[in-house]
């Protein structure tokens, strides 16, 4: 299997729109579950509106499915015009999830790209790009090629985004932070290392308990990639803050506000309104592998 993908500009509207991509997900139609939530999203530069996302899951018993679209404009509209649908399905593990399915389509104005990939824990069984990588893309010598052995019991970029189990009875668990995400979206491999800051206090109606989870989150290029490329190395260098929150019902986690500096300003995503319907009977901490 070939996989990998450069990483974007990390220039003010392109690390805001990779952020942003992460959070590109959002309502879709399915049939009645024991439990469904859904956060909205809004994306600044700079303290300036530039798009809006919604996160939504939909959950019966341990079985998962996370869909969405949102939209980046851009400041006034003339910086940046980037839409996304996003869609990933899989089970809830102790400790984490299991995708099995994910699939993207994106656009941003002018050129589309989407990607169709089916997973479980010993890699990606079928993966598909469109429009195709060219070959010279795979064979440029600074490429550092996706093999089989990357993909193993990684997990997709929306599966990231819950936390399972990160939410007890006696508050918030630290060790959510603790850890080490490992990520594959179907032409990079990627870790995101989190480390635990603090519990901070909130005054939000938005937020169960009135409490989040406050984590330093660090990109680290794994596959994929040219290690010749700047922005490779600036993204290393970034240092991100990561807030999660606990998602009322059920045991889960999820983003609550995210922090990148940026050359131009601060990028945000900060989450608004979540509602929710049932209650999340199958508590992943209860979970066996």
């Amino acid at each position: 299997m070939k996989a990998g993908a450069s990483l974007a500009g990390l220039g003010g509207r392109s690390a805001c729109a990779v952020a942003f991509a992460g959070l590109v997900l959002s309502a879709g139609t399915t049939s009645a579950a024991e439990y469904k939530f859904k956060t909205d999203y809004s994306a600044y530069l700079a303290g300036v509106p530039v798009g809006k996302a919604t996160l939504s899951g939909t959950f019966d018993g341990p079985q998962y499915r996370l869909d969405g679209y949102g939209k980046l404009t851009g400041l006034a509209g003339a910086v940046y015009d980037y839409t996304a649908s996003a869609s990933s399905a899989g089970r809830l593990m102790s400790g984490g999830t299991q995708p099995r399915a994910f699939s993207v389509d994106a656009t941003d104005g002018k050129k589309s790209a989407k990607v169709r990939m089916t997973m479980n824990q010993d890699g990606v069984r079928r993966l598909k790009l469109t429009p195709p990588v060219p070959k010279e893309w795979y064979k440029h010598p600074n490429r550092v090629q996706v093999t089989d052995a990357h993909t193993k019991n990684t997990i997709d970029p929306m599966s990231a985004l819950i936390v399972a189990g990160g939410n007890t009875p006696s508050g918030i668990d630290k060790r959510a932070c603790e850890r080490t995400v490992p990520i594959y979206n179907g032409r990079e491999r990627f870790d995101v290392t989190l480390e635990f800051r603090k519990i901070e206090s909130i005054s939000s109606s938005d937020v169960p308990g009135g409490q989040v989870l406050v984590c330093g989150a660090h990109y680290r290029a794994i596959a994929g990639h040219r290690t010749d490329k700047k922005e490779v190395e600036m993204a290393e260098k970034i240092d991100i803050e990561l807030k999660l929150a606990p998602v009322a019902g059920s045991d889960l986690l999820v983003p609550y506000r995210i922090s990148i500096p940026t050359p131009i300003g601060l990028a945000v995503i900060q989450a608004g309104a979540t509602t929710t319907t049932g209650a999340l009977n199958t508590r992943a901490a209860a979970l066996g592998e």
